[in-house]
């Protein structure tokens, strides 16, 4: 199984990594390291809006480059659409809703039947379907 890495682990594992800590992002790569991994497009999107926002641009970039190393990103294909349809309608009707990132983040794990890795699992478990993992 191929698990999408959330935008929350990643930032947790930059932050990690910036302090030269073992915490708990580090600490679930380290005990699953044999886990094939993949980072949605809309995930790079979010990390690298976040290092324009940086003081150090450039350098939160590079940052943001080495964390994620040489893990696949994942584009959406054709299913997409059809996907963020069925779940942002049936957030709708029950009267919930989701960002337009997150729920691009879950219908492209969706499609590609993988779980995702998150700190916000209360928040995606809300999709149908999704299989979300915790870290902390």
């Amino acid at each position: 199984m191929v698990i999408h890495l959330d935008t929350t682990f990643l930032v947790d594992a930059i932050r990690e990594s910036r302090r030269e800590v073992d915490g708990p992002a580090r600490r679930w790569l380290a005990a699953h390291a044999v886990e094939p991994l993949a980072v949605s497009v809309f995930v790079m999107a979010e990390l690298l809006v976040g290092a324009e926002l940086h003081a150090d641009a450039g350098s939160e970039r590079r940052r943001i480059r080495d964390t994620c190393g040489d893990l696949p990103v994942v584009s959406p294909d054709e299913r997409l659409p059809d996907t963020y349809a069925r779940i942002h309608g049936g957030l709708a009707r029950r009267g919930e809703s989701l960002a337009t990132l997150d729920l691009l983040i879950a219908a492209t794990a969706l499609t590609r039947d993988a779980a995702l890795l998150t700190a916000n699992e209360a928040h995606f478990s809300r999709v149908p379907g999704l299989r979300v993992l915790g870290y902390r």
